[in-house]
């Protein structure tokens, strides 16, 4: 009992879910564009079901609804992190494929701790949290170089804009947990996945002159797996997270990520397991245990400013 109250209290459940519910999307996201979807379209579609959804389930649970600043902060918070991740992560899939998504994504967690740095929120990059990060880091690089053969360097164009998406990410997820101290409920939920749809909507003119959206299988699966599971469900746990246990903690979803391709390929598609892929997934693994908690996990409710424990405290 003791054990899984400790495994719950440093958010490893709450982690493998999250990495195997966004490992996913990578993907799925790709089969919705190889189907002919316009990627960007997507997206729109992708982020104006998640509001569809999330807004009953304010209004049924009776959230109190913010105020019109607090409301309009979360859509702006929506545009940076949910639209910033989405609209560079669909531009690239039209080049590379979502693996290597995967790889160039799991940056974020070390944009985050370097900006956390730099704000001056952790007082410094403590030695163990620096070995964890390169460690995972290089872990997922050797994924990549095992599913591409070493030509990652291929579709510079979209390892750039993959690379937009990971410093939102990295950023937003900072800009979150300072903005919502005490966390984000089901209309800031709702507000945030607006916020990301208007983003979307104002790029699609300047993205993409004639959106193409056939109505297919593959085409209408993309759009429910990533709305319902990835946004709905993947923000409502990252939020969860960031508010728990921080930015740099909840980024190390995209350490996942990678792994979920992987197996999804040798268990779904039959594709061979490389040993360079056994040695990534190890580093990987490695990676994450050195960065969990060492001590007591940072405190789960609302904390004030006088108590609360700096990034830096938390994951060391």
């Amino acid at each position: 009992m003791d054990r899984q109250r400790t495994l719950s209290s440093s958010g490893v459940p709450q982690l493998l879910l999250l990495g195997l519910l966004w490992g996913a999307i990578f993907p799925i996201a790709r089969i919705g564009v190889e189907a002919g979807a316009d990627p960007f379209l997507l997206v729109v579609l992708d982020l104006l079901l998640a509001t569809a959804v999330m807004a009953p389930i304010a209004l049924v649970t009776r959230t109190p609804r913010p105020p019109l600043r607090t409301a309009a902060e979360s859509i702006g918070l929506g545009a940076l992190l949910i639209g910033g991740i989405n609209l560079p992560l669909y531009w690239g899939l039209r080049i590379a494929t979502g693996g290597t998504a995967s790889i160039v994504y799991a940056t974020a967690p070390i944009l985050s701790l370097v900006v956390l740095w730099v704000v001056g929120t952790s007082a410094a990059i403590h030695l163990r949290q620096a070995g964890a990060l390169v460690v995972g880091l290089a872990g997922v690089v050797l994924l990549g170089f095992a599913a591409t053969g070493s030509s990652l360097v291929a579709g510079l164009g979209a390892l750039a804009a993959f690379g937009i998406g990971a410093a939102c990410q990295g950023v937003g997820a900072v800009l979150v947990g300072r903005a919502r101290p005490k966390g984000e409920d089901h209309w800031g939920l709702t507000f945030q996945f607006v916020g990301g749809a208007t983003a979307a909507l104002i790029a699609l003119p300047f993205l993409s002159r004639s959106p193409a959206l056939p109505l297919s299988v593959p085409t209408v699966g993309s759009i429910v797996y990533v709305g319902v599971f990835g946004v709905v469900t993947g923000y409502t746990l990252f939020f969860g997270m960031i508010h728990r246990f921080g930015a740099v903690r909840a980024n190390q979803v995209t350490f996942l990520s990678p792994v979920v391709a992987v197996c999804a390929g040798v268990l779904v598609f039959g594709e061979r397991f490389q040993p360079l892929e056994g040695a990534a997934l190890v580093a990987i693994v490695i990676a994450l245990a050195l960065l969990q908690p060492s001590s007591k996990p940072a405190p789960t409710g609302p904390v004030s400013s006088d108590t609360r424990v700096s990034e830096a405290e938390v994951v060391s």
